[in-house]
């Protein structure tokens, strides 16, 4: 009845979802940079300012914002909004329609998909933070332990997580040791926010994730090490990101010879060290952390994968399709584009 409803109100004002989706966007860029000045706020939305004053002037008008001498801000109002505008967003535009293909080809268990294009904005990494924290809380017990691994969208997650001490005896570990990437994207660090987050402990890996493997198969029998793989392979939940594999292994200090037999393998995603196919087969891998974890996918009770843009569409195909416990949380431009593969 309401999609009835919908379409008749489109039909006597068309131009509803064009108005709908920049005000969206305005809101959503105020409420993760407030306070944000008029002239930042049109640089990144690639609008004029004479359009963007009329729009916050009717933002204002509705009491969802303030215009003050140091920029815009979000009134509890227009918080509001954000917050619980998300779901009528995604169906609003199609994309819980595209969310259930989604499931139906990659035959995960949940598909979330928020709107935009992670390549175009980087604000799509906060929403897609944003919905896999809201999932992550949703399985949270008391006792749980969460695994975590590194990596941007990871670090979004843990940004949006909402504070809270509804649970006890949470505990938090890195997937993962580290990759020499920025420190906020450290497994360590994005476990640590988390516990923060849930007011729980967190247990730290010290040591990098890509290593020689005689040096992996001595510090792998170190008993502090072991206590923290056992709790690794112990977690209830793990939030992982996904690689493209070229990227990946030229992070984790790949030579051209293994680039090359990387591309003969047609490896096109990769998770935890290991790369993947487009079929979803191991066909390669560095030695890591990742050899241990390799069943860790498989036989934890909750796996939340979160990535997005258009150009992780292959290795989202490649990691995820066909685990049927997976959650996948990403954005429009993957989703679009999954789709498209598989047509």
């Amino acid at each position: 009845m309401i999609d009835q409803e919908l379409h008749y109100i489109e039909l006597l004002t068309p131009e509803l979802a064009e108005l709908l989706a920049r005000r969206y966007r305005i809101l959503r860029k105020v409420f993760y940079a407030q306070p944000i000045g008029r002239r930042g706020l049109a640089r990144h939305l690639d609008t004029g300012e004479r359009i963007l004053r009329r729009e916050l002037t009717i933002l204002k008008e509705q009491g969802l914002i303030n215009i003050q001498s140091a920029g815009v801000t979000l009134t509890p109002k227009g918080e509001d909004a954000v917050n619980h505008l998300p779901s009528f967003i995604r169906r609003y535009f199609g994309l819980t329609d595209l969310e259930l293909k989604l499931e139906q080809q990659l035959r995960v268990k949940k598909a979330i998909v928020v709107p935009g294009n992670l390549e175009d904005d980087e604000l799509v990494r906060m929403e897609i933070g944003r919905a896999a924290a809201r999932v992550l809380k949703e399985k949270l017990v008391s006792g749980t332990i969460i695994a975590v691994s590194g990596g941007a969208t990871c670090a979004a997650v843990a940004e949006m997580l909402t504070p809270t001490s509804a649970y006890k005896n949470i505990t938090v570990v890195p997937a993962r040791g580290g990759l020499g990437e920025e420190m906020d994207f450290q497994a360590n660090i994005i476990a640590a926010r988390v516990a923060e987050k849930l007011k729980g402990q967190y247990r730290l890996l010290h040591f990098p994730d890509s290593l020689a493997e005689k040096s992996l198969q001595v510090l792998i029998q170190e008993p502090k090490l072991q206590e923290i793989m056992q709790l690794i392979k112990s977690s209830a939940i793990l939030v992982h990101g996904i690689g493209v594999a070229e990227e990946m292994a030229r992070r984790r200090g790949a030579g051209k010879k293994e680039l090359e037999r990387l591309q003969e393998q047609r490896a096109v995603g990769e998770l935890f060290g290991l790369f993947f196919n487009s079929k979803g087969e191991i066909v390669d891998q560095v030695p890591s952390l990742g050899h241990y974890l390799e069943d860790l996918t498989r036989h934890v009770q909750t796996v939340i994968a979160v990535a997005g843009g258009p150009r992780k569409a292959r290795a989202i195909m490649a990691v995820v399709g066909n685990r049927s416990r997976d959650i996948l949380v990403t954005d429009e431009g993957a989703a679009r584009e999954i789709i498209n593969l598989f047509s």
